[in-house]
């Protein structure tokens, strides 16, 4: 835990989040403004950057899902706002969140994770040989966007050649993590309606046809953990989709980038042992989520600062990961660094992300087969980032070359 409590504050600093400095050089920028201040306002309302703070707020039984006030604000279309009420988990609050998340938990046992690794290899092996074939290539586009897809269809029981089409619905999903939504909401509008759509019909699939898939566990599930409407249930497959892929895709970027750029590529490659702790650090350092949002139910009180009932907090798990008290040189990266694991990138407590377990698996697989064949890999560009503000962080293209150095 940190070495000490952040001070008591009198006034919350407000803080504009599209400054150059937070656009360059963000962790600098919190470090400094974290000196005075454990929180800050923005336009998204409150942001904690003490990891203290943050993990505490996690666990508080005074705080809650934020509900769907968050699009509502932002003028969300109807197919967003059955997503913000019927799918997103975060959202969702209360005796009702704990009973969807008791159902979907039996899809993510540790059996049904290690029964999908021999699938992984195979979804990830196949990719690296495509993409040895056009040497160099995109990350993004050649492995993160379709190796996480592929998984997760197989983790559902969606056919091989239904694939294709859950490629392009995504990425269209990914922007839901864009602000301000506006000039996204036809495509969004558009993936979600076509996924409702094919979740209506593959729940019907399974209810007459089961297999050992996380559908047809869901749908026995609910005679244990109380019945999910239909809503419920395409909304769960539809969340697990946007949730499991696109985190996934860029923190898997975000992994691939840090060891090439700090000069670990090498080290790893001959200690593959070591890709356990380089995908904790990467994910502490470069979290793929930036935003984890709370409700005050009632007033709350942190270090001397009262907030009262209603207002909207978020923890900003780029800063508090970042936080000196709790990981000492913060801005180094390490793959031995012992505390990595603390980080909040899949958050924590009653909120904590149900397919942690999916994610480290998936990663760990893919990276340590990378390791094993791309041994020259190495930059070929300069990554691509979506500009604007988003509670997602991660590149959209990332070019690599596996030719060794001249």
């Amino acid at each position: 835990m940190s070495e000490a409590a952040p001070p008591a504050l009198t006034e919350v600093p407000r803080v504009d989040l599209a400054d150059e400095r937070f656009r360059t050089n963000p962790g600098t920028a919190f470090d400094l403004i974290r000196q005075q201040s454990w929180i800050i306002q923005t336009l998204r309302g409150y942001e904690v950057l003490s990891y203290d703070v943050a993990r505490q707020m996690c666990v508080d039984p005074r705080l809650d899902s934020i509900g769907p006030s968050y699009y509502e604000n932002l003028a969300a279309s109807e197919p967003i706002m059955w997503y913000a009420t019927q799918a997103s988990l975060p959202m969702i609050g209360g005796m009702r969140h704990d009973r969807i998340r008791g159902a979907l938990q039996r899809g993510f046992t540790r059996r049904r994770i290690d029964s999908l690794r021999p699938r992984m290899r195979a979804v990830a092996s196949g990719l690296i040989d495509r993409m040895a074939d056009r040497n160099p290539f995109d990350l993004v586009a050649d492995f993160t966007h379709l190796y996480p897809l592929e998984v997760l269809c197989a983790l559902m029981g969606v056919p091989e050649e239904d694939i294709t089409r859950f490629s392009d619905w995504t990425v269209d999903l990914g922007l839901l993590a864009r602000f301000p939504l506006t000039q996204h909401m036809a495509r969004i509008d558009a993936a979600i309606l076509g996924l409702r759509t094919y979740f209506r019909e593959l729940v019907e699939l399974r209810r007459r046809q089961p297999g050992d898939d996380f559908v047809s566990t869901l749908l026995a599930a609910q005679t244990e953990t109380g019945p999910l409407t239909e809503d419920e249930l395409h909304g769960a497959l539809l969340n697990l989709l946007f949730a499991g892929h696109d985190t996934t895709r860029y923190q898997f970027g975000w992994v691939v980038q840090l060891l090439l750029r700090h000069g670990e590529w090498e080290r790893v490659c001959t200690e593959p042992g070591l890709v356990p702790g380089a995908i904790e650090e990467a994910m502490r350092l470069e979290p793929a989520l930036h935003i984890m949002l709370r409700k005050a139910v009632d007033a709350v009180e942190y270090h001397g600062l009262t907030l009262p009932a209603g207002t909207l907090l978020a923890v900003n798990i780029y800063a508090a990961n970042r936080d000196p008290a709790m990981f000492p040189d913060p801005h180094r990266f390490d793959v031995t660094r012992a505390n990595a694991h603390r980080h909040l990138g899949f958050g924590h407590g009653g909120h904590l992300c149900l397919g942690h377990a999916l994610a480290r698996a998936e990663m760990a697989e893919a990276l340590a087969l990378f390791v094993r064949w791309l041994p020259d890999l190495r930059q070929a560009g300069d990554p691509d980032y979506p500009e604007g503000l988003s509670s997602m962080s991660g590149a959209e293209r990332i070019p690599l070359t596996n030719h060794p150095q001249q």
